[in-house]
């Protein structure tokens, strides 16, 4: 343990925010917490699914991804029976916020692909509701061979006929150059020993470190090649750096992020850009103290959709006391990134997450 806390406190902000998420998850396996996207199951009324077919008509990868997302940290042993309840309350408080898609953690290089239970419960009614799910995948590629056999399941589990709308994949352990990411991705399209790939039109978002110009023997370029998509953590407070706070910063930080992944070293494909954002306090990773404010928020998006990005999601620590607050609930809500198709009139109020509350651990 002590090695870890060395090693996290060695590489910030990201080593320790993944250290804080390891921490997270030993916590939610001993106390088996189980906590709603949006609201208390109870007050939840199940939902009547009639899951879409899976043969729907030929669309884009990327409309997997357009609009507003969030990414939501389910651990392994977090969901191991059927709870209707929970994925409704999921899928009802992501369609109240407006959201067009999640990211639900899936799989892990220790625990493999675990995420079964959760897509049984979680595809059919997701569907059936306009949104898509995207598997969030993170591999430390010491073993490329047995991430690249996650990811795969991953991709071709199927519930009702439903399967994942994509992956991503946070590049962000001990292996993120060449050629481990190389065989990785490669592996993904084109399948290994015993597993079918994906192909080329299947959508992989490569979620990465968010500036390139720091992290040289990144494997930005290779991810270009197999990934149709980046999504740049772009946690602006968690540099610690007071020129990337505020409205000012909040926009000097994304319009970095994107001056950078148009240099064709970086990204040769000229893949689009999806922003995560952050909606959390950095102050346990060193970084400006304090979650983002409302205007943050909104200068983030505006920012995004001013440079071209496809999309914009968040990002929130997985503990119990770094919640979205709920000036960032209001702003994130009332943003309209996108239009969902709807028949019905788009509700007046959204609960994202209680303040304080965690999404789920």
């Amino acid at each position: 343990m002590l090695g870890v806390m060395l090693f996290a406190l060695l590489t910030p902000p990201f080593g320790l925010r993944a250290y804080l998420e390891a921490r997270a998850q030993e916590q939610a396996q001993a106390s088996h917490v189980i906590v709603s996207f949006g609201r208390p199951a109870a007050a939840i009324v199940p939902l009547p699914v009639t899951a879409r077919p899976f043969a729907q008509a030929p669309r884009s990868p990327l409309d997997g991804v357009k609009g507003k997302g969030a990414w939501l940290m389910i651990f392994n042993g977090d969901w191991n029976d059927p709870d209707s309840d929970r994925a409704a309350a999921i899928v009802d408080a992501a369609v109240r916020a407006d959201l067009s898609h999640l990211y639900i953690r899936i799989a892990d290089s220790r625990y493999h692909f675990y995420g079964t239970s959760a897509l049984q419960d979680l595809l059919p009614i997701a569907h059936q509701h306009g949104l898509n799910i995207i598997g969030w995948i993170e591999p430390m590629l010491d073993d490329s061979n047995a991430d690249t056999a996650d990811a795969l399941a991953a991709a071709q589990f199927e519930e009702q006929g439903q399967r994942l709308d994509g992956l991503a994949l946070t590049i962000e352990g001990n292996s993120t150059s060449d050629p481990n990411v190389g065989q990785y991705l490669a592996g993904i399209r084109g399948g290994i020993q015993g597993m079918n790939g994906l192909g080329d039109r299947y959508l992989l978002i490569a979620s990465t470190l968010p500036t390139p110009y720091d992290h040289p023997g990144y494997a930005y370029a290779t991810m270009s090649r197999y990934c149709q998509v980046f999504a740049p953590m772009v946690y602006w407070r968690a540099t610690g750096l007071p020129q990337y706070s505020g409205v000012g910063g909040a926009r000097a930080y994304v319009a970095q992020v994107f001056q950078q992944f148009r240099d064709p070293g970086v990204n040769p494909f000229k893949r689009p850009l999806t922003i995560t954002a952050q909606a959390y306090d950095a102050a346990p990773e060193y970084g400006t103290p304090g979650a983002p404010p409302g205007d943050e928020i909104v200068t983030s998006m505006d920012e995004t959709r001013a440079q071209g990005g496809i999309s914009w999601s968040y990002y929130r620590l997985a503990n119990a006391d770094n919640g979205v607050t709920g000036e960032e609930q209001q702003a994130i809500t009332g943003y309209p990134f996108w239009q969902r198709f709807r028949t019905g009139g788009i509700a007046g109020t959204a609960l994202i997450a209680l303040p304080d509350q965690p999404v789920a651990y």
